[in-house]
C-alpha cells in the first residue's frame, strides 16, 4: 500500500523587524572585524606606513568594538568577545590619559579679558587651501583675539587680505603658497629673531624668538610648522623626521612651545617620541578627546591632528577648540604665561 509522501510544514514569515534586527547585527558584527584588523595593523605602526595611518584611528576602534559586543555577547561568540577585550585594552592604553592625567591646562569656553590682561594667546589654525570665504573665516579668527596667530594652508588670495590687518598685527610673515604648503605668522608683539627652517621638506617651519612680554619672567621660542600628510612611506618618513628634528632645537633651559598641524594624532608610539624628544608635553593632556580635524561632524568623523605642546617653562592657564564653517579644521587656541612670571 503505498504511503502519502511526507511534507515540511512551511516555516512562519519572518517579520520586518526581525530582518531589521539580523541586519544590523550583521552590520556591527562587520565594523568589529575591521576594528580588529585595524588594531591589528596598529601595532606594526612604527614599520609601515599604511600602519600608521590606521594607528590614527584608535578612537574609532573603541566606538566600532563597543558596538560589536552586542551582536557577539546575543550570539554567545566568546572568542570574539574575548578578541575585542584585548583590542579595547590596546587601543584605550594611550587615549586613557587625556581623560584621567592631572591637566596641563584649564578647558574654560571664556577667553574673554580685558585689554590689560597679562596672560599671552596663541591661536593655530588649518584655513584649508580651497577656503575662498576670507572674509567670514578672518571674522572668526579676530573673534579669539590671540596674541600670536600662525595660519595654515594658506592661498596667494589670502596676502592682501592679512597684509591689512597690520594695524591689529604689525609683525608678519607670510609665505603664501598654490599647494597645501602655505603658511602666515601674525603678531601683536616685537619679535627677536625669526628664522625658517631649513628642510629637506616642502613645508617651511618657523622658529620665533620673543623677548619678556606683558610682565613675563623672560623670553620664550615658538616653532611652528605643518608637515605634509603621511600618504606614502616617504611623506611618513618627512613628518616624523622632520617633527624629531623641530622637537630637537628646543632646549628644557628656555620656555617653549611647539605647535602646529602635524598630521599625527597622539594615539601612536611617533607622537611619543616627539615629546620625549623635545621634553614637551601635550597642552590638551586631562581634557579629554577633541578632535580638531572634522570633515565628518562627528566623534567617529574627527581626529586630533592640530597640537600646542609645552615644555615646563610655559604655564597654561586656558585650551580650547574653537569652530570654523568653512575649514575641516577648528581653531585651537591656547591662553600661557611664562613659568615664574614677575609679580606687580
Amino acid at each position: 500500500m503505498a504511503t502519502a509522501p511526507q511534507t515540511t510544514p512551511p516555516e512562519p514569515p519572518v517579520s520586518a523587524s526581525k530582518r531589521t534586527f539580523a541586519v544590523i547585527l550583521r552590520i556591527l558584527n562587520l565594523f568589529g572585524i575591521i576594528a580588529l584588523v585595524g588594531t591589528g595593523l596598529a601595532l606594526f605602526c612604527e614599520s609601515f606606513w599604511i600602519a600608521d595611518l590606521a594607528a590614527q584611528l584608535r578612537v574609532q576602534y573603541v566606538l566600532l568594538l563597543i558596538a560589536a559586543l552586542v551582536p557577539w555577547g546575543i550570539r554567545r561568540s566568546y572568542r570574539w568577545g574575548v578578541l575585542a577585550v584585548a583590542a579595547l585594552v590596546l587601543n584605550l592604553w594611550p587615549i586613557v590619559p587625556y581623560f584621567f592625567a592631572k591637566p596641563v591646562a584649564g578647558n574654560q569656553s571664556d577667553f574673554s579679558g580685558s585689554a590689560d590682561r597679562k596672560a599671552l594667546r596663541l591661536l593655530i589654525f588649518n584655513v584649508l587651501r580651497t577656503n575662498t570665504a576670507i572674509e567670514t573665516t578672518l571674522e572668526e579668527i579676530l573673534r579669539e583675539d590671540a596674541d600670536f596667530v600662525y595660519l595654515m594652508e594658506v592661498a596667494p588670495i589670502w596676502k592682501a587680505r592679512l597684509e591689512a590687518l597690520k594695524d591689529r598685527y604689525p609683525f608678519q610673515k607670510l609665505i603664501c603658497r598654490d599647494d597645501y604648503t602655505g603658511v602666515a605668522f601674525l603678531s601683536r608683539q616685537a619679535w627677536e629673531s625669526l628664522e625658517i627652517v631649513d628642510t629637506d621638506d616642502a613645508n617651511p617651519p618657523l622658529d620665533v624668538r620673543f623677548p619678556a612680554l606683558l610682565g613675563q619672567a623672560t623670553g620664550f621660542r615658538m616653532i611652528v610648522t605643518h608637515p605634509l600628510p603621511p600618504l606614502g612611506a616617504d611623506l611618513t618618513a618627512a613628518r616624523d623626521r622632520q617633527l624629531i628634528t623641530l622637537a630637537r632645537r628646543l632646549s628644557p633651559d628656555e620656555p617653549c612651545i611647539m605647535a602646529g598641524d602635524f598630521n599625527l594624532t597622539p594615539w601612536t608610539s611617533r607622537f611619543a617620541k616627539i615629546l620625549v624628544a623635545g621634553q614637551l608635553q601635550d597642552s590638551f593632556l586631562g581634557l579629554g578627546i577633541q578632535p580638531t580635524l572634522t570633515p565628518l561632524p562627528t566623534l567617529m568623523g574627527g581626529l586630533k591632528v592640530d597640537h600646542i605642546l609645552v615644555n615646563q617653562g610655559v604655564s597654561v592657564d586656558r585650551m580650547r577648540i574653537g569652530t570654523s564653517r568653512y575649514s575641516d579644521h577648528a581653531p585651537v587656541v591656547m591662553e600661557f604665561a611664562i613659568a615664574g612670571r614677575k609679580q606687580k
